[in-house]
């Protein structure tokens, strides 16, 4: 089979989470006798560049713009349509999606009209919720189902003040309020809910012109259909669980020590507290570490970083930024794995990378990366931004209060994973000759 990977983006370190599972799958894809196209778009480029990587991935990214004319979203489509039937690639997927310059809902449904088959990989929790939370107020895990009214007035006031029982009851009052038409009318709200109806296009979208929708959870397979997804269209395709290379010496775990945070360093991912625990990790845990690895945005773009507020700290500590192929032999050295996210995640990957390496994850309870540790067994969930609950969960580990069955997904590896998603692939081309 002939298919393309699309995303909106393709970083020249591979860092990105979608963008690694989407180069484990092409490569698997690859070697099961498929060819694979990875399409992005050249943005504000007026050709269309092609190149090579891994085991013979072929990167499209396609011309975005005409020449000596600004940004035209028919043009985009048009430079799209036309590569896509230049390779004769009968089978679209989709992983990503920005702005009209780039991925966007017009081109999925315009891939839709093309006759080309058209599948959907939702990596990405927040397209169903503008605060990225699925919190109502901040703080009463919500369903997903999007009522605009509803989900306004969480957009403004879950986070408007430092006190998250306040939060909540001004979400709850103005829920009431945004039912109002006058009210939806002032500028600033009519704003704010824009926003919020971008979310319930995108979900129309997609259950329009998806032919099938794969989630890597469960927990999104009830928002999708709460969202009027047909059962019919949605598959569920549980996160990989990542190969061993068995030339990498691990630690046992009598000498793991200390606790590691991988991912983007900023408050949306928990971040901050992790700093808040320095002194009382100091006063009650002397000599416990947290160490901090991920990219962040500079001072150039931000004057104050979270990053800054580390030198005054010597047990929670910021090391850089680590290349894809050294994240795994990197966690084997440590307790733990903590996942602090104030985002709903849909599936970390890093979730089962630490179960395959038998290193338990302290997870807070979002909903994507509770049910990954609690479906496999391999960690603990605490109580979603609390801090305190976050150190007590530290101080079980220390003390080895729990015992983690660390259960293996069988069969579950990018390989058997390439073959779950050629068989949907195989019922979309079929459902096309009918």
């Amino acid at each position: 089979m002939k298919i393309a990977l699309v995303t909106n983006f393709l970083y020249p370190e591979g860092l990105g989470g979608t963008e690694i599972y989407c180069s484990q799958l092409a490569n698997a894809l690859i070697e099961a006798g498929n060819e694979v196209h990875w399409f992005v778009p050249n943005f504000k480029k007026t050709h269309t560049e092609t190149e090579e990587r891994g085991k013979g991935i072929k990167i499209v990214k396609f011309a975005a713009v005409e020449e000596g004319q600004p940004s035209v979203l028919s043009f985009t489509i048009s430079s799209f349509i036309n590569e896509l039937r230049a390779r004769d690639i009968r089978i679209a997927h989709f992983h990503d999606f920005g702005g009209y310059e780039g991925i966007s809902l017009e081109l999925l449904a315009a891939t839709k009209k093309a006759g080309i088959a058209t599948i959907v990989t939702l990596h990405l929790a927040s397209y169903a919720c503008q605060t990225g939370k699925l919190h109502y107020g901040g703080t009463v895990p919500c369903n997903g189902k999007i009522i605009p009214h509803r989900c306004s007035s969480c957009y403004i006031f879950s986070n408007k003040t430092s006190s998250a029982s306040l939060n909540l009851v001004l979400t709850k009052t103005f829920t009431e309020v945004f039912k109002l038409k006058a009210v939806r009318s002032i500028p600033r709200i009519n704003r704010f809910m824009k926003g919020v109806n971008m979310k319930e296009t995108f979900i129309s979208s997609v259950r329009e012109n998806a032919d099938r929708v794969v989630t890597l959870t469960k927990w999104f397979k009830e928002v999708l259909l709460i969202n009027g997804v047909v059962e019919h269209k949605i598959r569920y395709i549980q996160q990989v669980s990542p190969g061993i290379d068995n030339d990498m010496g691990q630690l046992s775990k009598e000498l793991r020590k200390n606790y590691v945070f991988i991912g983007r360093i900023n408050k949306e991912k928990g971040v901050d507290l992790l700093l808040s625990l320095a002194s009382r990790l100091k006063k009650e845990l002397p000599g416990v570490v947290i160490d901090m690895y991920g990219p962040y945005l500079p001072a150039a773009i931000v004057p104050h970083t979270i990053v800054d507020d580390l030198n005054d700290y010597d047990n929670v500590r910021y090391l850089g930024i680590l290349p894809p192929a050294d994240v795994m032999n990197t966690m084997s050295k440590y307790k733990a794995v903590i996942l602090p996210s104030r985002v709903a995640e849909m599936a970390p990957l890093i979730i089962m990378e630490a179960n395959k390496l038998n290193i338990p994850v302290i997870a807070s309870d979002v909903p994507g990366s509770a049910e990954l540790v609690r479906q496999n067994e391999c960690g603990v969930i605490f109580k979603y931004a609390s801090a305190s609950d976050l150190f007590e969960k530290i101080k079980e580990l220390e003390n080895n209060v729990h015992k983690f069955a660390f259960k293996q997904p069988v069969e579950n590896d990018f390989y058997h994973t390439a073959k779950k998603y050629e068989a949907v692939y195989k019922e979309c081309v079929d459902m096309m000759k009918i």
